[in-house]
């Protein structure tokens, strides 16, 4: 009886291993839309818009971190100020980290990513926004070749499975999030991309900035779901340009404006 019922869970398991579709653990390509639920940088106060998951907590802060988060005043979560700065209120780029968090409402809250041997292309649909991320050994940029961009400087490289991408050089004018947590220049960030199977991508970001946190400062493990179905569709084309800033505040739900 006991070699039957072992055959049976036997036939179970390889069945449902059959029933997983086949991917390569190294191939990042395609639409990823996010579907862990934090818009925040890190499971900060505020980080969703229903309710506070378990386990929030603030920012490891400098005091320089701390009075630059006290200056930013956003348009979205418990610090929602009447009197907003928010960059994506005036229709600026929104840097790599922000893009990467992918905060806006579904369907707009996806990315994509097209992988060569060499090279990939990150593309950030509802900014209109793209970073490429070198896999062909280069290091980073270093003394007067390192200055600050709004999606920084990104090489990658492979850790068994794991596509890591190391990226330096931003324009400190970005946030993190739109709840406004702030960066220096010299911000250094960390991405670990993990196939958890054929349609989940996890990500998760750490930021080194000695300026504005005590200490490295890791994100939530966020996960995105593969949209087979959407390369058959145009996109949108949103954009943030000034003639077109109620329609688009309106759609992405920020409730910013230009000031």
């Amino acid at each position: 009886m006991r070699a039957l019922v072992s055959v049976a869970i036997g036939l179970l398991v390889a069945g449902a291993a059959a029933a997983q579709p086949s991917f390569d653990a190294r191939d990042f390509s395609g639409h990823w839309d996010r579907s862990s639920p934090l818009e925040s940088f890190a499971n900060t106060p505020g980080g969703t818009r229903a309710f506070e998951l378990p386990g929030a907590r603030e920012a490891p802060f400098t005091p320089a971190g701390r009075a630059a988060f006290d200056a930013n005043k956003p348009g979205y979560g418990p610090r929602r100020a009447m009197q907003r700065n928010d960059p994506m209120g005036r229709c600026e780029p929104l840097g790599l980290v922000r893009n990467l968090v992918a905060e806006i409402v579904a369907p707009h809250a996806t990315f994509e990513i097209v992988q060569t041997p060499t090279r990939i292309l990150q593309i950030f649909e509802y900014r209109h926004d793209w970073r490429e991320v070198w896999l062909d050994g280069r290091a980073l940029p270093s003394g007067g070749d390192l200055y600050p961009k709004w999606n920084g400087f990104s090489v990658g490289r492979f850790d068994g499975d794991e596509l890591v991408v190391e990226s330096a050089g931003f324009d400190a004018r970005s946030w993190l999030d739109k709840l406004g947590y702030p960066h220096s220049e010299d911000m250094r960030v960390e991405e670990r991309y993990r196939r958890v199977d054929a349609t989940t991508l996890e990500l998760v970001i750490t930021v080194t900035d000695p300026e504005y946190y005590s200490e490295p400062w890791r994100s939530d493990a966020k996960r995105f779901t593969l949209n087979a179905g959407k390369p058959r569709r145009f996109d949108e084309q949103i954009y943030c340009i000034p003639a077109e800033e109620m329609t688009y505040q309106d759609l992405v739900g920020t409730g910013n404006v230009i000031d």
